[in-house]
């Protein structure tokens, strides 16, 4: 067996994460400020004989509607250019009324296609069963990417579609005090966070509970609304949690730069990786002690290895407990 030395040259895509500050808007959330999910239903109209075709539901709607247009026998409604379906949106944290959001439609009929539809005027509510909006607009579909198909002819949205009817009042400061949430809980960064903050300004003086959760005292000699920018631009270095990320069709691999694999050896159709300090170099790739992920991928990359065979490896290191880190496959 030929000895075979560690080179860089990569034929597999690679992406390491290196440690970087990170501004904490970036990370964390203001506690109270959330998006609100609103859902309604709704007819589309102005379909060309691809809509609903056996459901009552849409009928009765229909026939509903224009009876409160006027229509004196709505009975005689029977058309497939309608189509019933559910109406859904996002809310921002903070809205006014006269404020537009997208929307997105879907059917629950047996529609073939809503492509060219109309969304009618349709009422948006939210968990609290109150109607903060209220859709209406002309139907777009969604297009694949790739070849610029219409893939999904059932479902589409409304940009700018729904006006929004009620202000949403958000209360995020209490107690002359607000809180910031991590997106991800790490104490670590919740600490370093927290000092920062009490070595520029000492009377926020911060308080890190169990969930992650961070509250802040505004101090007296700066405006609220200039305290929480601050805090906001702050950059912290974020720890990251060991993890290799695997997507299978393409081979790409994005890792952390302080992934780290045991002492092992793997073997696979005839080719051996072994892993360990010793100087005998009887191995077709060898890798040193305290090797990272990175070191397996140059050297099997050497070897001309296949990103199948990469996938294999690491798959059997995390099996066999050598490899430190969370393993995610796509």
């Amino acid at each position: 067996m030929k000895k075979i030395i560690l080179t860089v040259m990569l034929f597999l895509p690679i992406i390491l994460l290196a440690e970087s500050t990170v501004k904490v808007r970036d990370f964390c959330f203001i506690d109270g400020l959330k998006e609100n999910q609103l859902i309604g239903y709704g007819i589309v109209v102005g379909l060309q004989g691809s809509g609903d075709s056996k459901l009552a539901l849409t009928n009765a709607s229909m026939k509903n509607l224009l009876k409160n247009m006027g229509i004196s026998d709505p009975d005689i409604f029977k058309s497939k250019n309608a189509a019933a379906v559910l109406v859904t949106a996002k809310l921002p944290s903070i809205v006014r009324v006269g404020d537009r959001i997208d929307v997105t439609v879907a059917s629950i009929g047996d529609a073939k296609s809503l492509d060219g539809g109309v969304l009618l005027q349709s009422a948006l509510k939210g968990a609290d069963d109150v109607i903060y909006a209220v859709a209406q607009g002309n139907l777009t579909l969604k297009e694949n990417s790739k070849n610029k198909m219409k893939s999904v002819k059932t479902s589409g949205f409304v940009s700018q579609g729904a006006l929004v009817e009620k202000n949403v009042e958000t209360e995020f400061i209490q107690n002359n005090s607000f809180t910031l949430v991590l997106n991800e809980l790490d104490f670590s960064v919740a600490d370093e966070l927290s000092k920062m903050v009490e070595e520029e300004y000492p009377d926020a003086k911060p308080l890190v509970s169990q969930s992650g959760r961070i509250t802040f005292n505004f101090p007296a000699d700066i405006s609220q609304s200039e305290f929480i920018s601050k805090i906001m631009e702050m950059e912290v270095t974020p720890k990251y949690k060991a993890k290799v990320v695997i997507n299978e069709k393409d081979g790409t691999i994005v890792m952390g730069s302080d992934v780290k694999i045991s002492e092992s050896i793997v073997s696979k159709d005839g080719l051996t990786v072994k892993i360990d300090g010793q100087t005998e170099k009887t191995a077709a790739a060898m890798i040193k002690e305290s090797s990272t992920v990175k070191d397996l991928v140059d050297a099997l990359n050497y070897v001309n290895a296949s990103g199948s065979d990469l996938v294999a490896i690491i798959k059997a290191l995390k099996d066999a407990g050598a490899l430190h880190a969370e393993l995610v496959i796509k």
